[in-house]
């Protein structure tokens, strides 16, 4: 799997683009790579039923406390486990899975908002946790099994659509503090197509208007804001 600087330096590569603002260009770069992937994973998967490979998934680790009221959700009488870090958005494809980090004994089942209001109170499913993320962002625990509230963290796995957030909050990325040197997700069938779709995106406006003039204007990172508003108009 490549990771976010070496597809970056792709698309660089490709491009030939040598100027003294090479680190705007690279922040373009990576916007830019963050929102195709979106696109493409979408275009492929949102609309048929088939198997998503795992190298298009994150997951990501958030601390726990506990509550007694949910944000944006009229559920009352029960305690609930809220995560402390906001969520990035998860996409409407994809599966999604909630996991302990430790070796916590209960089953995991994430469900929507409005049957999450209902859950619980059956004996035969005392072990199961539910988990929804509630309109603020955050994510919500609530179980019949009282052991539940001795986690401190659990694991969220899914298609996130900002790929740069959900990377920030990864599990084991003390070795990677770099967000450049974390991997990007993509399956290698998709890679491809996400890089000629930017460097032909690209290469249509920064070979036309080229910055000839040597002046203290940053004229490649204006037609990049350019191109970047330009996609996100197309791709929603």
């Amino acid at each position: 799997m490549s990771t976010f600087r070496q597809l970056t330096y792709m698309c660089l590569d490709k491009l030939k683009l040598v100027s003294n603002d090479s680190h705007l260009q690279e922040e373009h770069i990576l916007y830019l790579l963050n929102t195709t992937r979106a696109f493409l994973l979408k275009q492929r998967y949102g609309d048929v039923k088939k198997q998503i490979p795992e190298s298009n998934y994150q997951t990501i680790c958030i601390d726990l406390k506990q509550v007694n009221a949910i944000n944006g959700i009229p559920c009352e009488g029960a305690d609930y486990l809220k995560s402390i870090q906001e969520l990035p958005e998860l996409m409407q494809v994809g599966k999604r899975r909630i996991s302990s980090v430790d070796f916590f004994q209960g089953n995991f089942a994430y469900v929507n908002n409005e049957r999450f209001k209902y859950v619980g109170g059956n004996r035969y499913l005392k072990n199961q946790i539910y988990g929804t993320i509630a309109p603020d962002s955050h994510l919500y625990l609530r179980s019949d099994n009282p052991q539940m509230y001795y986690l401190e963290k659990v694991k969220v796995t899914g298609l996130f659509e900002d790929a740069i957030k959900a990377a920030e909050l990864e599990c084991d990325n003390s070795d990677k503090c770099d967000i450049m040197d974390k991997n990007f997700p993509l399956e290698e069938s998709l890679v491809q197509p996400l890089l000629e779709i930017i460097v032909k995106d690209l290469s249509n406006y920064l070979y036309q208007p080229a910055d000839n003039e040597n002046n203290d204007n940053d004229d490649l990172s204006k037609i990049a804001n350019y191109i970047a508003r330009n996609l996100r108009e197309r791709r929603g």
